[in-house]
C-alpha cells in the first residue's frame, strides 16, 4: 500500500506544488495535492456526476450546449479562483486552505460538467 501511495503522491507532484502549509492532511498524511487543487478536483467530480445525473434523470435525451455558453460559464466560474490566486500573488489577501478549496469549487464543477457534456455529446 505504501508504494501505491508514493506513486499517487508522485503523480500529484506533476500537477501541484504540494506545499505542506497549503495542503490538507488526513490522519497526519498530506494529500497529494494542495487545498486549491483539492477543491478543483472535488468540484470536477461533483460537476461531472451532476451532469451525468441530469442525463440519467432525463432519459439520456440530448441537451445541446452551445460552445460559447460553456466557455462563458467557465470564464465566470474561474473568477473566484483567479481573484484568490491574484490577491495572494500581490500580497493583498491569502486565505486559509479551506477558503482556497471552496473558491476553487465553482471552476472545478464547471469544468467537470463540461467534460461530462462533451462525453455525452451534448457539447461539440
Amino acid at each position: 500500500m505504501t508504494l501505491v501511495l508514493a506513486i499517487i503522491f508522485a503523480i500529484g507532484g506533476v500537477v501541484c506544488h504540494q506545499k505542506p502549509e497549503r495542503s490538507f492532511f488526513i490522519d497526519a498524511h498530506q494529500l497529494p495535492v494542495c487545498a486549491r487543487c483539492t477543491g478543483l478536483y472535488l468540484g470536477a467530480a461533483a460537476g461531472f456526476l451532476f451532469w451525468i445525473g441530469r442525463k440519467v434523470a432525463g432519459g439520456w435525451r440530448p441537451r445541446m450546449v452551445p460552445p460559447r455558453s460553456a466557455l462563458a460559464t467557465l470564464a465566470v466560474a474561474a473568477v473566484p479562483t483567479i481573484v484568490s490566486v491574484g490577491s495572494a500573488m500581490v500580497g493583498l489577501w491569502d486565505g486559509t486552505n479551506m477558503t482556497r478549496a471552496v473558491l476553487a469549487l465553482p471552476l472545478g464543477a464547471t469544468a467537470g460538467a463540461i467534460v461530462a457534456a462533451v462525453a455525452a455529446k451534448d457539447l461539440r
